[in-house]
C-alpha cells in the first residue's frame, strides 16, 4: 500500500511554479523548524497523523494525517502581501492535488486551509503570517483482523471440473447463513380443519459474503468465478466446504460445519466507497455434520 510522507509531499510542493521570493528548493522543509531559526519565507511539511488504522471483521480502514504550513514575515503591505500569500496557496495546493496521497478504495480525501497572523506588528519580532494546509487521507481495505469464520473449499469430496491441487480457504468470509430443514408437507383428513403433517424432502441454502482477494479468482474449479460454471457434462458442480466459527463464552469452542451444495448464484457487488465483495448463494444438498471441539 502506497502512503504518501512528509518528504514525498516536500518533493511533490517542489515541483510547483511560485512568485519571486516565496518558495525555492533552500526553504522547504519535511520538518518543524525551530521557531527561533525560522527562515521566513519558508515552508514545512509535518505528519500530524502517522498511519493508523481502525479495524473491525470486514474492513481495515487506514487513516494519515498532514500539515503543510507557509510562513512569511508580516512586512505590513497589507493587500499587495495577501495576493502573494494566496498565490502560494492555490499552487501549492494545485500540486498536492496532482499527487497520489493514498492508492485505491480512496474514502475521504480532506484538504482545508487556514491563515492566521502571529505576533503583533512592532511587537514581538518577527509577526508573521502562516497558511496551514490540513490533509486528511482514508482508505479501506478488506479486513487483515484474525477473522472468526473461515470457509474451506474441501477437494477430496467435491466434484468439479479443473480441480485444484489442494483444499483452499477463503478466509475472510463474514455473514454466513446456513439454513437447513425438511419440509413439513400438510394432509387434511376427514371431520378435522386441523390437517396432519408429514416430513418431506430435505431443504437448506447457504449465503455468505466473501470480500474479494486476487487468489479467490482463476482458473480452477475452487475459484469463485468458476464455483457457478456448468460441468463438461452440463450440470453444476457439487462442492462441499467446511466452515468453521467459534461460540461465544471466555473461552471460546470451536463448531465445525461440513457440507455440500450446489451453486446456484454469484453476486457482485461493486460498492462505491467500499471493498469488492462477493455473495455467494447454494443449495445444501443434505443435512450438515456439525461438530465442536
Amino acid at each position: 500500500m502506497a502512503v504518501a510522507t512528509a518528504e514525498t509531499i516536500k518533493t511533490q510542493i517542489l515541483t510547483g511554479t511560485y512568485p519571486e521570493n516565496t518558495i525555492n528548493a533552500n526553504n522547504v522543509y519535511d520538518y518543524e523548524q525551530y521557531d527561533k531559526r525560522r527562515r521566513y519565507p519558508s515552508c514545512e511539511v509535518w505528519t500530524t497523523q502517522p498511519e493508523s488504522t481502525i479495524e473491525s471483521k470486514k474492513t481495515t480502514e487506514t487513516t494519515v494525517g498532514f500539515e503543510i504550513r507557509y510562513y512569511v514575515k508580516n512586512l505590513g503591505l497589507r493587500s499587495a502581501q495577501i495576493i502573494s500569500q494566496k498565490d502560494v496557496e492555490a499552487e501549492i495546493m494545485s500540486v498536492i492535488e496532482a499527487m497520489t496521497l493514498q492508492d485505491h478504495k480512496v474514502v475521504l480525501e480532506s484538504k482545508v486551509w487556514a491563515r492566521e497572523q502571529v505576533g503583533r506588528f512592532g511587537g514581538n519580532f518577527p509577526s508573521y503570517i502562516v497558511s496551514i494546509l490540513r490533509i486528511t487521507v482514508r482508505q479501506v481495505i478488506p479486513s487483515t483482523a484474525t477473522a472468526d469464520g473461515v470457509l474451506k473449499f474441501d477437494l477430496s469430496e467435491s466434484s468439479v471440473d479443473s480441480a485444484p491441487v489442494a483444499d483452499y480457504t477463503y478466509s475472510e468470509v463474514f455473514d454466513v447463513d446456513l439454513i437447513g430443514g425438511y419440509r413439513n408437507i400438510p394432509e387434511k383428513y376427514t371431520s378435522s380443519n386441523v390437517p396432519k403433517y408429514y416430513a418431506g424432502n430435505f431443504e437448506g441454502r447457504l449465503i455468505c459474503n466473501i470480500p474479494v482477494k486476487a487468489a479467490d479468482l482463476g482458473s480452477t474449479g475452487d475459484k469463485l468465478n468458476k464455483l457457478i460454471t456448468l460441468r463438461s457434462i452440463g450440470e453444476t458442480p457439487d462442492v462441499t466446504f467446511i466452515y468453521t466459527n467459534k461460540t461465544g463464552g471466555a473461552s471460546p469452542s470451536t463448531i465445525t460445519e461440513t457440507f455440500t451444495v450446489k451453486p446456484e448464484s454469484l453476486q457482485r457487488l461493486y460498492r462505491y466507497q467500499d471493498t469488492v465483495v462477493y455473495r455467494f448463494i447454494g443449495v445444501i444438498s443434505e443435512p450438515s455434520a456439525i461438530t465442536v471441539t
